[in-house]
C-alpha cells in the first residue's frame, strides 16, 4: 500500500512537470528534463523547475502562470514523500525555504522546523520563513531581521531581502528601499525583482518621493512591461500618482505625464483613466481634469475611452466653475459606451449639474436643504454614495461661490476623511 501511495505520489508529480514541460520556454525545458532525469528526484530540482515558471511568467508567459498553481500542489505532495536523509543536503533544506516563499504549502517546512535546525541554514531563517508564510509578522522581523541577505547562497538572498523590505515597508521605508533595491541586485531578472520593482513604487507614492516613483517606473516598463503582474503594477502606479496631489501643485503634473512615457500609448491611457476616476470619486476635481484632458490629448483612443475622458472631465468641472458648459458636456455623453459603473456616475453628475445650473437666484440654501432637494433615489447603487456625497458638497460651495459667500466645504483638490 505505501509503495502504491508512492507511486501515485510520483505520477502526480511528473504530471506536473509535463505540464511545465508543455508551457516553458527551451531554458525551463532543460531545467525540468534534467529534473527528470533522476528517479526520484530532490528537492531542489523540482524547485529550480518552479522558479523558471515564476520567472517566466515576470517575463510575460501567461501559460506558466497558469501551471504553477498545479506544480505547487504536486510538488508539495512529493516534498511530503522524501526520505528524512534528503534533508541532510543543505540544497534541499534551501528548496524547502525557496518552495515556501514562491508560493507553495508551509507544511514541509514546519515538518523540518520541528527535527531542529535544518541542515545548512543559518539559524532563524527556516522558522522566521515559517512565521512570515503563517502571517505573524512580528515573530518574522525578529527572527530575519538581523540576517544578511548578501551572506546566504544565491538561491535565496533575493528572497530574504524582499521579505526584509515587506515587513518594514510601513515602519521604516527607506531602510525597505534599500532592501528592494539589494533584492533586485541579487536576483536579477527574477519574479523577486519584478516584485521588488513594484513594491518600490509602491513606497515611493507612500513618501511622495517623486524621483523613486520615477525611476522605479522607468525600470519597470523596460524590465517587466509584459510580466503577467503588469495590470496590477498600473494599477498600484495609478494609485500612487493619486497620492500626488497635482492639483495644488500643477507644476508636478508635467513630470508625471513624462514619467508615463515609459508606457505605450494604450497604457497611458489605462491609467491616466485610473488616475481621472480616482481622484473624481476623492473629491480631488482639478486633478481629475488635468488626467481626463490629457487622456484626450493621445491620439488613437477609442469611442469608449473618449467617452469616460469627457465623462470625468465634464463631472470634474461641475465644483471648479459651472458655467464651462459642463451640463452640457455631460448630456451629449453615449451612456451605452460606459461601464456600469460610469453610468451611476454619469447620471450622477447629471443630476447635480442640473441643480447647480437651474438653481434660482436667492439666498444660498444649506447643505441640509440641498440634500433634500437633491436626495437620491431610493434603488441609488451604494457604491455611488459616496461619489454623491461628494458631489453635493461641490454643490454647497459652487452656490456659495455663486452667490458670493464663503463656503466651509472643502477646496477642489483637498483630501477628505
Amino acid at each position: 500500500m505505501m509503495r502504491l501511495a508512492g507511486l501515485c505520489r510520483a505520477a502526480a508529480v511528473c504530471l506536473a512537470t509535463a505540464l511545465a514541460l508543455a508551457v516553458a520556454t527551451p531554458s525551463a525545458k532543460a531545467q525540468v528534463q534534467s529534473s527528470q532525469s533522476a528517479a526520484p528526484a530532490p528537492p531542489y530540482q523540482f524547485v529550480r523547475t518552479l522558479q523558471s515558471l515564476q520567472n517566466e511568467a515576470a517575463a510575460g508567459n501567461r501559460a506558466a502562470h497558469a501551471a504553477q498553481g498545479k506544480l505547487l500542489r504536486d510538488l508539495e505532495q512529493a516534498m511530503t514523500a522524501q526520505p528524512a536523509e534528503v534533508w541532510d543536503d543543505p540544497r534541499n533544506t534551501r528548496a524547502a525555504v525557496q518552495y515556501v516563499l514562491s508560493g507553495g504549502q508551509p507544511g514541509v517546512l514546519a515538518d523540518l522546523v520541528k527535527r531542529g535546525e535544518p541542515a545548512g541554514l543559518p539559524k532563524g531563517l527556516a522558522e522566521g520563513a515559517l512565521a512570515y508564510v503563517m502571517g505573524d509578522s512580528g515573530q518574522a522581523r525578529s527572527l530575519l531581521g538581523s540576517l544578511d541577505p548578501a551572506s546566504l547562497h544565491e538561491s535565496l538572498a533575493g528572497h530574504l531581502a524582499l521579505v526584509q523590505a515587506t515587513l518594514i515597508l510601513r515602519n521604516d521605508q527607506k531602510r525597505a528601499l534599500q532592501l528592494l533595491d539589494q533584492a533586485r541586485l541579487l536576483a536579477p531578472g527574477s519574479l523577486v525583482e519584478e516584485g521588488a520593482l513594484r513594491r518600490a513604487v509602491f513606497i515611493a507614492a507612500e513618501i511622495n518621493d517623486l524621483d523613486r516613483l520615477e525611476k522605479a517606473t522607468a525600470q519597470y516598463m523596460r524590465r517587466f512591461d509584459r510580466s503577467v503582474y503588469a495590470e496590477h503594477f498600473r494599477q498600484s502606479f495609478a494609485t500612487g500618482l493619486v497620492r500626488f496631489d497635482i492639483g495644488r501643485d500643477p507644476e508636478k503634473f508635467p513630470r508625471l505625464v513624462a514619467t508615463l512615457r515609459a508606457f505605450d500609448r494604450e497604457q497611458q491611457r489605462a491609467v491616466l483613466l485610473i488616475i481621472a476616476r480616482d481622484a473624481l470619486v476623492r473629491g480631488r476635481f482639478e486633478q481629475a481634469r488635468r488626467a481626463a484632458e490629457e487622456v484626450a490629448r493621445i491620439p488613437g483612443a477609442d469611442q469608449a475611452t473618449i467617452a469616460r475622458a469627457s465623462l470625468y472631465r465634464a463631472a470634474s468641472r461641475i465644483g471648479i466653475d459651472p458655467g464651462d458648459g459642463a451640463l452640457e458636456t455631460l448630456r451629449k455623453i453615449d451612456a451605452n459606451r460606459l461601464p456600469p459603473d460610469e453610468k451611476d456616475i454619469l447620471q450622477t453628475a447629471l443630476r447635480v449639474a442640473s441643480h447647480i445650473v437651474d438653481a434660482p437666484a436667492g439666498p444660498t440654501q444649506t447643505p441640509a436643504q440641498m440634500g433634500a432637494a437633491a436626495a437620491e433615489p431610493a434603488d441609488l447603487d451604494p457604491r455611488v454614495k459616496r461619489i454623491v456625497a461628494t458631489a453635493e458638497r461641490s454643490l454647497a460651495q459652487a452656490r456659495a461661490l455663486l452667490d458670493g459667500q464663503p463656503s466651509n466645504a472643502a477646496k477642489p483638490g483637498e483630501s477628505r476623511p
